[in-house]
């Protein structure tokens, strides 16, 4: 089944000129980035590199913007979403740990580094809008740029980690899928990968338990998430290494594949072991669930 046409912004001034009822925070944006408007660079390895699209501009806020790179080769390539980390107080969509964007296009997968919004800037649920948001760009952007709309995948680290997964959930709720950007198009996924994800709360400091324990991607598990790889340092002290495996137990109790691989002797960001083969490792993943090349 195909996705309606997405809503563009030209399309929802047009409602709100023949005054159909439309929610002020549509009303309000502008038009992300079109393909025609994109001019990538060409590095050294033959990528094709776009930086800092538009992939949403909000009303009366920045434009959201991320990166991406395209592989050389025949037909599309799927694309994996990468989500940075930095508690979610900080961070940069800029140049993804590890060299990892760079092992996944020698697999024949484009890479798609986005920004979101932090809790400075705007409480949760805004983040998981804004990855929601790019997911659908890439979807309705992306065939023109060479990305296979039908083969996405998410990965990200420590905070970002967190967003994969509650992307991963592929939740229904609008207050969870958010109306940011290109409207009218499913953000659905088809693989995960999370590199020591915060798995908590989003909104540990909220006074209403049932709000807390909503804002947790614990709370979010069914048989309609995405196959799932958490990777984890068996010496993390920031981030236990019992939340992925709490989050697998309860994926695989819901009927989803998932998985759970232990970094030995890592701590938080992998400090104290090589990464190489858990880039390696994340890079089999997407090229097999995605199937790539």
């Amino acid at each position: 089944m195909t996705d309606p046409r997405p809503l563009t912004a030209a399309d929802l001034v047009g409602m709100l000129a023949t005054g159909d009822d439309l929610p002020r925070e549509l009303a309000s944006q502008q038009e992300p980035d079109a393909a025609s408007s994109l001019r990538p660079a060409i590095d050294e390895r033959g990528d094709r590199v776009y930086a800092d699209v538009a992939y949403a501009r909000l009303g009366g806020f920045r434009p959201l913007v991320l990166d991406l790179r395209v592989p050389p080769g025949d037909g599309p390539v799927p694309v994996v979403l990468y989500l940075h980390g930095g508690a979610f107080l900080w961070g940069s969509h800029h140049d993804p740990l590890f060299g990892v964007a760079e092992a996944l296009a020698d697999a024949g997968i484009a890479t798609a580094t986005a920004q979101y919004r932090l809790s400075g800037e705007a409480p949760f649920p805004a983040a998981l809008h804004d990855v929601h948001a790019a997911l659908r760009w890439l979807r309705t952007v992306g065939p023109e740029l060479g990305l296979d709309r039908d083969r996405i995948g998410v990965m990200g680290e420590s905070a970002g980690g967190s967003l994969a997964a509650f992307a991963g959930m592929r939740p229904q709720a609008p207050e969870l899928v958010g109306r940011v950007g290109v409207v009218g198009v499913e953000p659905r996924i088809d693989a995960v990968v999370g590199w020591y994800p915060y798995l908590g709360s989003l909104l540990e400091e909220h006074p209403d338990p049932d709000v807390v324990a909503w804002a947790s991607p614990l709370s979010h598990v069914s048989a309609d998430a995405a196959p799932m790889l958490l990777l984890h340092g068996d010496a993390d002290r920031e981030v236990p290494a019992t939340q992925s495996r709490d989050l697998t137990h309860a994926l695989v109790e819901a009927g989803v594949e998932a998985e759970f691989a232990a970094v030995p002797g890592a701590a938080h960001v992998f400090v104290g072991a090589d990464p190489t083969p858990v880039v390696a490792r994340t890079a089999a993943y997407f090229a097999e669930r995605l199937a790539a090349g």
